[in-house]
């Protein structure tokens, strides 16, 4: 009975399999993400690799060694999606896109089968032969088309997989710099040690590949435990930079365009990798916004007109080295267009009369009292109109609410026509129109008033009682006074047989 017959470097890979069935085993207890899940089939592939091939320098007789590289190629066709897999889900968390997995599958299953069928076709081995070297068993290949398909698609996706891992290294902030170098440098060496084997320059013709595993083990655990490899994964610039909503651009010391995210060629269309060295002057059309960068942090740019009118909220953030030098500035656009018209609109609602456009009592109120002192204050003439539509419930009653209601926007309306854009109109409550007059005397508001009454009937066929009161050199300093003034005419005109103007005049004071 033959036996076989283990050497060192049979050892050495299993050592090398045990590691990495131990990095499994830990990392199947960690969270299930994309880059855990490709990882633990990178490792699991791996340690077939390493305990077949491990086996097979040791086998008696050919058949033995044929068996132990069918338990190799259990893992082998599946290395290259793994490791594309493992390096894509480092740069994005989200895990390597459906279509890629799938092809890529697609690709690893059809090698699987194209080697375990290979007696049927030998398009995969053209011929294998068993020799002994020393005390090792060394394969004799002579590899078909279909083994450098599978070579080519290895290497491809092996460097594919460099490039993303040295990417993510250089892009990561600090923090991640020694998590992402250990994880390159953990996944150079196998690839490295394959190239030299694909080179003819290996001794003895032994695959490398394998013995670089144990040194990738090593290195990759160090990053399990140091880095936190599995607990804590950089959100790489692709997702972060590229993925946020705000427009982001980076400008160096002198102002020159040295990054941007996709966001920012939304508001500058001129941004483009040939910009990356333009100043801030050339990308901004209108000059601005690198004008309003100069002078302050924080601003609001508008661009476009009409319907196409955007509002901008711009932040500017300035960069410092460890030195606190200045390098740059960060400069973080957002469109607030829709925001600054939902404002619009609640102040337009808190402000205005749904029913007829115009100010509401509260804003009349607070608009009218700020005139009050302003005329105060600078010793000017200020008058007040109260309005009321005579037989307003008549209206109602007769014709319906609908009818009061169109009467009331008329009303309005008229009223608008015949004010100056200074003045201002607003309504009390149900019938009642305030209309406050800055710079008018009296007299001449009780012209106004008559005008008004007269358009009432022309215009709307309703008659109107109005009060006028003025802001008197000993009369109280606040628009309520006045207003319970010209409340009081009204009252008068009312009782007086309605349709008509009266003008508040003081008592006389009692001697």
């Amino acid at each position: 009975m033959t036996s076989y017959d283990f050497s060192a470097p049979s050892i050495y890979l299993f050592g090398s399999a045990a590691l990495c069935a131990w990095l499994v085993l830990h990392a199947s207890t960690q969270r299930k993400t994309p880059f855990a899940v490709s990882y633990i089939v990178l490792m699991v592939c791996s340690v077939l690799y390493a305990l077949g091939y491990g086996l097979e320098l040791a086998t008696p007789d050919l058949a033995h060694m044929q068996a132990m590289l069918r338990i190799q190629y259990l893992g082998l066709p599946f290395i290259p999606l793994a490791w594309v897999a493992m390096a894509w889900s480092y740069m994005d968390p989200r895990g390597l896109p459906v279509w890629i997995g799938r092809a890529l599958l697609a690709l690893s299953i059809v090698i699987f089968l194209v080697f375990q069928s290979n007696e049927l076709h030998h398009l995969y081995y053209a011929d294998l032969a068993y020799s002994r070297e020393g005390t090792l068993a060394v394969a004799r290949i002579t590899k078909g088309p279909l083994y450098w398909l599978y070579i080519l698609y290895l290497n491809l996706s092996v460097s594919s997989g460099v490039v993303l891992l040295f990417r993510a290294w250089r892009q990561s902030i600090p923090l991640y710099h020694r998590q992402a170098l250990s994880l390159l440098l953990g996944s150079l060496f196998p690839w490295l040690l394959h190239l030299v084997y694909l080179f003819g320059l290996s001794p003895r013709h032994l695959d490398l590949s394998p013995f670089g595993l144990a040194a990738s083990g090593l290195i990759v655990t160090h990053a399990v435990f140091r880095n936190r490899l599995f607990n804590v994964l950089p959100m790489a610039r692709d997702v972060v930079f590229e993925g946020i909503s705000e427009a982001v651009i980076v400008l160096d010391g002198s102002d020159h365009v040295v990054d941007f995210n996709r966001a920012a060629r939304t508001f500058f269309p001129k941004l483009s990798h040939a910009a990356i060295g333009l100043a801030c002057t050339e990308i901004d059309e209108d000059g601005d916004f690198a004008r309003a960068l100069q002078r302050r942090d924080r601003f609001e740019l508008t661009q476009g007109q009409g319907a196409v009118l955007r509002h901008l909220e711009v932040h500017r953030y300035d960069l410092h080295d460890r030195q606190s030098r200045d390098v740059g500035k960060a400069i973080v656009i957002q469109d607030v267009t829709e925001k600054k018209a939902l404002m619009n609109e609640l102040v337009r609602r808190a402000s205005y009369d749904e029913l007829t456009g115009i100010y509401n009592r509260h804003y009349l109120m607070e608009q009218s009292a700020r005139e009050v002192l302003l005329a105060r204050r600078y010793r000017r003439p200020l008058s007040v109109i109260v309005l009321d539509v005579d037989r307003f419930k008549e209206v109602n009653d007769g014709q319906g609410h609908l009818a009061g209601d169109e009467l009331l926007r008329n009303i309005a309306r008229t009223l608008r026509l015949r004010l100056r854009s200074t003045d201002i109109l607003g309504r009390y409550g149900g019938d009642e129109f305030v209309i406050t007059l800055p710079e008018t005397r009296d007299d001449d508001a009780c012209v106004i008033a008559h005008q008004i009454r007269q358009a009432c009937v022309d215009e709307c066929g309703v008659s109107v009682s109005l009060g006028v009161a003025g802001l008197f050199e000993d009369a109280p300093d606040d628009f309520d006074a006045v207003f319970r003034q010209a409340d009081e005419a009204l009252y008068r005109a009312k009782n007086s047989g309605r349709d008509r103007v009266e003008r508040y005049r003081p008592e006389p004071a009692s001697v």
